[in-house]
């Protein structure tokens, strides 16, 4: 096994604009509003968690614009599974499922490839004066 030494790692102070446009959030194709959660799949694909937006984008390396994959392209909230409410983190596996902490809505779902709603793994999607699910805002694997 190769272990790499002296690597150096340097930040680019320019940066680059990605994903959205610059100063302008919006529920537009080519707009992100909010993006909070990130996720990035092994063909360097972009899926972004929208905080405000209530959506995950999936941007295309290089795409000018982002297709909605989970939650409504519009940006409406709501609470059955085909909702999101403040997704604030999000994690893609191998088969391009998602997992998305849906903060607002107190849950956390499994979304699979090409689905149209989400299936319930974690939490109960209501809110009480005791429910506090602190893994809504980081998943952790």
């Amino acid at each position: 096994m190769n272990i790499a030494t002296n690597v150096q790692l340097r930040w680019n102070s320019t940066g680059e604009t990605v994903a959205g446009i610059l100063g302008q959030p919006g529920f537009a194709a080519n707009q992100s509003f909010a993006p909070f959660g990130l996720a990035i799949d092994y063909k360097n694909t972009l899926y972004i968690a929208e905080y405000i937006g209530n959506r995950v984008q999936r941007w295309l390396m290089g795409a000018s614009a982002g297709t909605t994959v989970a939650g409504q392209a519009n940006g409406t909230t709501g609470a059955n599974l085909s909702y999101l409410s403040f997704p604030a983190g999000i994690l893609i596996d191998s088969d391009d499922n998602l997992y998305i902490a849906d903060s607002g809505n107190l849950r956390v779902l499994f979304w699979p490839k090409n689905a149209t709603s989400g299936q319930l793994i974690a939490g109960t999607g209501k809110r009480t004066k005791k429910l506090c699910l602190n893994f809504c805002t980081t998943l952790i694997v």
